[in-house]
């Protein structure tokens, strides 16, 4: 019986300690530094930039290993054009421990994408890092339309290497139909996904895309950039009467006549005769 007692006392001891680590109180900095966060957050929403950062700062000096205060601190500094301090402070959360972080590496794969024109290599990153959002959460959109466009405006970097250029279109339109799959009334992702599949040489597709995206808008509401790529993709597929009905529209509409406009209606013309 002595045993028996014993060995329950253990059994409570132990559930006791486990209990003691799953509910231990945080630290003084900890929680002064959910607080700094929390009120730079809110500084943040409105709009007053100066404090979030002072806020933001202070909350990831007193947390270090909290990847949420990094992420917050690094869109602050992003939106005053800090863009090297934002970015070191995410490549920070992924080594304290955000490596498994989906939303980081998504954050990452933005950036890197917006500066691609500043920083050499920040098309590689961009697709390194939607590599892994895809790996991390399938189920988010947004890694598969950020690895399409990687792959989408490496390909249009390439040159003097077709093979490669189009395989890499190929697999960025994939990319693109695993996003739409995934969020199929997203009008920037269906703009994105009749591009590549025009330049996979796919003018049917891309032309159901852009009709898809049409009627996404009220009538008559639809961008100039819509009218303009379904006129493109009816131009090569030579329907011509309904590319020139679509130019006619973007005139009576007062949209101002663009070169990509005045070189599609020569194309029109031409083919009419």
């Amino acid at each position: 019986m002595f045993r028996l007692f014993f060995l329950g006392m253990l059994s409570v001891l132990s559930v006791g300690c486990q209990l003691n680590r799953s509910f231990a109180p945080i630290s003084p900095s900890q929680y002064i530094g959910s607080e700094r966060s929390r009120q730079g957050i809110a500084a943040l929403e409105r709009g007053n930039l100066a404090e979030a950062e002072k806020r933001l700062e202070d909350a990831v000096r007193l947390n270090k290993n909290d990847i949420n205060h990094r992420r917050h601190y690094a869109e602050v500094l992003w939106q005053q054009g800090k863009y090297q301090e934002a970015l070191q402070q995410l490549d920070e959360a992924l080594k304290r421990g955000g490596q498994n972080n989906a939303s980081l590496h998504i954050s990452l794969a933005e950036k890197h994408l917006e500066i691609r024109e500043h920083m050499t290599d920040s098309l590689a990153k961009a697709q390194h890092h939607a590599d892994e959002a895809t790996r991390l959460d399938s189920q988010d959109y947004r890694s598969w339309m950020l690895r399409g466009r990687a792959k989408r405006l490496q390909a249009s970097q390439q040159a003097g290497y077709i093979e490669h250029t189009m395989a890499m279109l190929h697999q960025a339109r994939e990319d693109y139909l695993r996003a739409v799959s995934l969020s199929p009334n997203n009008r920037e992702l269906l703009a994105e996904l009749a591009t590549v599949q025009m330049s996979c040489g796919q003018p049917e597709q891309a032309l159901a895309t852009w009709l898809t995206l049409q009627s996404l808008y009220p009538q008559g509401g639809e961008p100039h950039e819509v009218l303009m790529g379904k006129t493109e993709t009816l131009t090569v597929l030579r329907r011509f009467d309904e590319a020139e009905s679509n130019l006619t529209a973007i005139r009576q509409r007062g949209l101002e006549e663009t070169e990509a406009g005045q070189r599609l209606q020569a194309m029109i013309t031409a083919g009419v005769r």
